[in-house]
C-alpha cells in the first residue's frame, strides 16, 4: 500500500495510504481515509458526522460551529490533520448526497466548511493550507452537482446542459489552480486531481447527452437526431471503475432506447387538462370527531379564520364558499347530497419552469368535504403537448419534481407540492385540528384529454384510438405511474409496455378510454362532453381523495387500541367499553355510506366508483383498517367479560351484607322473645345463663348458613 507523509519532510514520521485512499475514493468508500483520521479525538468525529447523519436539524450556523471546532483540533494533529479532515468532510458530503434528497442539509454543511477553511489558494509552493483550500474548492463543485441532479428531476435538458457546462467549467478552473501549486505534495494532489478528471468526463458527458435529448425534444415529429451517435460514442469512454460510471449507464440506455425508437410513431396530447390533487384529512385528538367534519366546512364557511391564516402566508385573495359539484351525488332518498362541503378559491399560481422564460398558469382551489375526504386541486390546461411537455406535466405535481419557481399571491416556493403542504398546513391550523396524511398516497394527477393525435413518421397527423395510443411511443409514459427517482432524461422510455385496462368497462362510449396506475390518472374522451368529461373527473379526484380518510380512521383505532387499560376502575371499564363501541360503529358506518349506493345518483355512476376504488388499491387500505377494527371488537369483548364479571363480584358483596344483616335481625328478634318470654314468666336470677346460651347458639346457626351459602355460590 502506497504511503507518504503530508509534507514530505525527513522528520515527519506520519505516514498516509494516499493510494488507498484514491482507489476508494472512486467507489464512494472511506475506509482508508477514516483509518488515518484515529489520532483524531471521537467525539469530534462524532460531531462532525452528526451534522450530516444525526437525528437533529443541521443549520448553516451549527455546522460552522462545529467544523471551527474540530479544524482547531485538527491543528494539533501531526501529520496534516487539516487536510484528511477537510478530505473527509468532503467524502461525508458525497456519502450523504449519494443516500438521500437533503440538499438542504449537504449545502449548510459545505458552506460551513468553505466559512471555516475556504479561500483562493495563493500561487507558489505549495503547503497543506494551499491544499485545504483547494480541497474545499472541490467540495464545494457538490453543490453544483446537486444543482445538475435537481434539474435531471426537473426532466429538463436545457437546464442540465447548462449547468453541466458551468460544472465542467468550475472543474476545469479548479485543475489549472492545482498545476499552479508548483512541485511537492504529488501523491495527496492527485486524489484532488483525480476526482475533478472524474468529474469533468462525468458532468461533459451528461450535457451532452443533454444536447441530444434537447434536439430530440425540438423536432415536430418522428426522426433521428444528429447527435445520437456521438453521445453514445462518449459515453462508451467516458469513465471506468467510477461509481459515475453506472449513472452512464442509465443515460446510455435512454439514449439508446430514444434512438431506437426515433421513427415510430408518436403519441401527441392536442388539448388536456392537468390536475393535481393533494388528498388530506383533519384531525381532532381531544375531541368527539363525529360532527367536526361537518363543522369545519360550517365554520370555513361562516368565518375567515381559514381565509386569513392563508392571507397571513402570503396566500391572498382567498374566497370561501359552497362546494359546488355535479348532479353526480344527488340522493333518490333524500335531499342533501352524498358529497357536499365547502370550497375555498385560492389565488391563481404562476410556475416559472427551468427551460422557460414564460411562466405556467394554473388555478387552485381547496375542497372540503362534509364527509372528512378533502383535497387542495391545482388545475392548467395542456395544449399541442408532445411527449417531452406531457412527461414534465406529469411529474411537476408530484414529490419527485426538481426546483422551479411557484408564485402565488405574495409567496414563492421551489416545487408545487412546498405550495401545497404550506396550504393544507395553513387550513389544519385555523381549524386547530391535525392533518393526516397517507403516505403512499400523498398526490395524484389526473390527465383528462379532449384530444390525442398520432404523429406518423411521414409527417402526418391521424387522430389516436385506444388501440393505437397503446401501440405508439407514448404509451409507457400515459399508462405508468409516475416514478419518484429520475436516473435520466426522458427515462420514461424505458418503462415496460403497460398493461391498460379500461376502468369505464361498459360504462363509457366506444372509444372512450380512463386508466389508473398508482399515483395518475388518464382519461380520452375525444367524443364526449365537457359535462360528462367533468362528472367523470369529479368521480376520480373523489376516489384519490380517500386514501387519507381511511388512514384517519385506522390511526383512530390504533390509539385507542393503544391508549386501553383493561384494569382501571368499573367507573373507567365502562367510559372505555362506550368510546370501543362508538369509535367501532362509526367508522363502518361511514365506510358503508362511502361504498353505498346511496352515495350517488346512478347505479352506473356507482359501478365506475367501485371500479375507481379497486384500481386505486383501497381494498388493501381497507382490509388493514378492518384489522384495526376487529382488534377494537376483540378488546370491547375483553372488557365486556371483566365488566360482566366486576358486576358479578358486586352483586356476591350486596347479598352477603345483606344475609348477614337479616341473620342480626332474626337474631335480635329472637333475643327480644325471650325478654318478652322472661318477663312475662318471671324467670330472672340464677337462670339468665339459659336464655345467654339460647340466644349464641341461635346466632352462630344463622352465621353458619350464611357462609356456607357464599361459598356454594
Amino acid at each position: 500500500m502506497a504511503s507518504t507523509t503530508i509534507t514530505g519532510g525527513a522528520e515527519d514520521s506520519q505516514q498516509v495510504a494516499w493510494g488507498e485512499i484514491k482507489r476508494q475514493w472512486r467507489e464512494r468508500e472511506y475506509d482508508a481515509l477514516r483509518y488515518e483520521l484515529r489520532e483524531f479525538d471521537a467525539p469530534t468525529i462524532r460531531a462532525v458526522d452528526e451534522l450530516l447523519f444525526g437525528a437533529e436539524p443541521t443549520t448553516r450556523e451549527r455546522s460552522e460551529h462545529v467544523l471551527r471546532d474540530a479544524f482547531d483540533a485538527a491543528s494539533g494533529v501531526d501529520g496534516g490533520g487539516r487536510l484528511l479532515l477537510a478530505l473527509y468532510v468532503h467524502g461525508r458530503c458525497l456519502d450523504k448526497w449519494e443516500q438521500s434528497e437533503d440538499y438542504e442539509r449537504v449545502r449548510n454543511v459545505l458552506f460551513g466548511l468553505d466559512d471555516v477553511a475556504g479561500g483562493a489558494p495563493p500561487d507558489g509552493s505549495p503547503t497543506e493550507e494551499q491544499l485545504v483550500a483547494l480541497v474545499v474548492r472541490q467540495a464545494m463543485t457538490i453543490d453544483g452537482a446537486m444543482s445538475v441532479e435537481d434539474a435531471l428531476s426537473c426532466s429538463c435538458p436545457v437546464a442540465l446542459e447548462d449547468r453541466s457546462r458551468k460544472l465542467v467549467a468550475d472543474l476545469l478552473e479548479l485543475l489549472d489552480r492545482e498545476k499552479s501549486l508548483g512541485e511537492g505534495l504529488a501523491e495527496p494532489r492527485d486524489v484532488v486531481r483525480a476526482d475533478a478528471l472524474t468529474g469533468l468526463k462525468y458532468f461533459g458527458a451528461i450535457a451532452d447527452v443533454a444536447l441530444a435529448v434537447g434536439d430530440w425534444v425540438d423536432q415536430d415529429g418522428p426522426g433521428q437526431t444528429d447527435y445520437f451517435e456521438g453521445v453514445l460514442q462518449t459515453l462508451d469512454q467516458a469513465l471506468d471503475g467510477d461509481v459515475y460510471e453506472s449513472e452512464l449507464r442509465a443515460h446510455h440506455a435512454s439514449i439508446v432506447a430514444l434512438k431506437e425508437s426515433a421513427a415510430r410513431p408518436h403519441l401527441r396530447v392536442d388539448a388536456a387538462e392537468v390536475v393535481y390533487v393533494y388528498p388530506f384529512a383533519l384531525r381532532w385528538p381531544e375531541r368527539d370527531p363525529d360532527p367536526l367534519h361537518e363543522e369545519a366546512v360550517r365554520g370555513t364557511l361562516a368565518d375567515d379564520a381559514v381565509v386569513e391564516t392563508l392571507a397571513a402566508r402570503g396566500i391572498a385573495p382567498a374566497v370561501a364558499r359552497e362546494l359546488d359539484v355535479n348532479d353526480v351525488w344527488e340522493r333518490v332518498d333524500v335531499d342533501e347530497k352524498g358529497y357536499a362541503g365547502a370550497s375555498i378559491d385560492l389565488p391563481p399560481i404562476s410556475v416559472l419552469t427551468t427551460g422557460d422564460d414564460v411562466p405556467l398558469d394554473f388555478t387552485a382551489e381547496v375542497r372540503l368535504s362534509r364527509l372528512g375526504n378533502h383535497y387542495l386541486r391545482v388545475r392548467s390546461r395542456l395544449e399541442g403537448a408532445g411527449l417531452h411537455e406531457v412527461n414534465q406535466a406529469l411529474r411537476r405535481g408530484s414529490h419527485a419534481m426538481g426546483e422551479e419557481e411557484v408564485a402565488s399571491g405574495t409567496a414563492v416556493w421551489e416545487t408545487v407540492t412546498d405550495y401545497a403542504d404550506e396550504v393544507i398546513g395553513a387550513i389544519a391550523e385555523a381549524l386547530d385540528a391535525e392533518q393526516v396524511q397517507n403516505p403512499i398516497a400523498r398526490f395524484h394527477v389526473v390527465l383528462a384529454a379532449r384530444s390525442v393525435s398520432i404523429k406518423l413518421p411521414d409527417g402526418t397527423t391521424v387522430p389516436a384510438t385506444p388501440d393505437s395510443l397503446r401501440e405508439a411511443v407514448g404509451a409507457a409514459l400515459l399508462f405508468n405511474p409516475v416514478r419518484h427517482l429520475t436516473t435520466s432524461l426522458e427515462e420514461w422510455i424505458r418503462y415496460p409496455a403497460p398493461e391498460v385496462s379500461n376502468v369505464l368497462g361498459r360504462q363509457g362510449y366506444s372509444g372512450d378510454l380512463v386508466a389508473r396506475t398508482d399515483n395518475t390518472t388518464v382519461t380520452v374522451m375525444q367524443s364526449s362532453p365537457e359535462w360528462l368529461i367533468d362528472e367523470y373527473e369529479e368521480m376520480i379526484e373523489f376516489v384519490a381523495s380517500v386514501p387519507p380518510l381511511l388512514s384517519l380512521w385506522e390511526k383512530q383505532a390504533r390509539d385507542l387500541a393503544r391508549d386501553l387499560e383493561e384494569d382501571g376502575s368499573l367507573e373507567e371499564l365502562h367510559d372505555q367499553a362506550r368510546k370501543l363501541l362508538e369509535l367501532e360503529q362509526r367508522i363502518r358506518g361511514q365506510l358503508a355510506f362511502l361504498r353505498s349506493p346511496a352515495l350517488c345518483r346512478t347505479l352506473g355512476h356507482r359501478q365506475f366508483l367501485d371500479a375507481l376504488w379497486v384500481a386505486a388499491g383501497l381494498p388493501a387500505l381497507e382490509t388493514e383498517l378492518e384489522r384495526r377494527l376487529t382488534e377494537l371488537a376483540d378488546s370491547q369483548a375483553r372488557i365486556t367479560t371483566r365488566l360482566s364479571w366486576l358486576d358479578e363480584q358486586r352483586r356476591q358483596r350486596l347479598r352477603g351484607g345483606a344475609e348477614l344483616v337479616l341473620g342480626l335481625l332474626a337474631a335480635a328478634s329472637f333475643a327480644g322473645a325471650l325478654q318478652w318470654f322472661d318477663a312475662a314468666y318471671d324467670l330472672n336470677g340464677p337462670k339468665w345463663w339459659g336464655e345467654l346460651c339460647l340466644l349464641v347458639l341461635v346466632v352462630a346457626l344463622v352465621s353458619l348458613v350464611i357462609m356456607r351459602s357464599r361459598r356454594s355460590r
